[in-house]
């Protein structure tokens, strides 16, 4: 109907990975951003904000040039490796970047299992307020940093939300929803 009010604190950030037997995969992440609060009408479709993302625009929203490309935490990503394909993203605002690298790390270089590699305790460096923050979850075995440490007490929908699918010929199908979030995953059948 139109008069839901935005929330500044709103989850409003979706991502879908999907791969197939031929080699194809497609990432998507969508965001309204924020909200606009309001409604196309006769669509049930809400109209984003995305004039720029807050954590990235520290000048105001308004500050750039006209005509000047906005900046996006959004990263959606395919990959291709030795015949196998993965298509992985996330929503998370100023985590997304982090939690796609951690998992990137994790699963290719470390060789994790996919469900492994989405799920595993995860690390962000906070710049949004007056000190530089580093914000973990538990399970993780930090160096001493120069550095206030906030830990969380368990895995949290701040840390981001992976999804991630990937297929090569022989293992097949793999894919994973992080547990931060609600998620589904489906491998249908043949």
């Amino acid at each position: 109907n139109g008069s839901l009010m935005a929330r500044w604190t709103s989850a409003s950030t979706v991502h879908t990975s999907v791969v197939d037997d031929n080699g194809s995969g497609c990432a998507i992440t969508a965001s309204s951003g924020y909200g606009s609060g309001e409604m196309a009408p006769g669509t049930g479709l809400w109209l984003n904000n995305c004039l720029g993302e807050i954590e990235l625009n520290r000048r105001g929203l308004d500050a750039g040039p006209p005509g000047a490309r906005l900046p996006s935490n959004m990263a959606p990503s395919v990959a291709r490796r030795d015949g196998a394909i993965l298509a992985v993203g996330s929503p998370g605002a100023d985590r997304i970047t982090t939690a796609l690298q951690q998992f990137l790390l994790n699963y290719l270089q470390l060789g994790m299992p996919l469900a492994a590699a989405v799920a595993h305790p995860r690390v962000h460096v906070d710049t949004s307020g007056e000190k530089v923050i580093l914000k973990a979850e538990p399970g993780l075995d930090l160096p001493d940093v120069d550095l206030p440490v906030a830990m969380f007490p368990d895995i949290v929908m701040y840390f981001g939300g992976v999804g991630a699918a990937v297929f090569d010929q022989r293992h097949g199908f793999g894919v994973a929803a992080d547990p931060r979030r609600e998620g589904a995953v489906l491998i249908p059948d043949a």
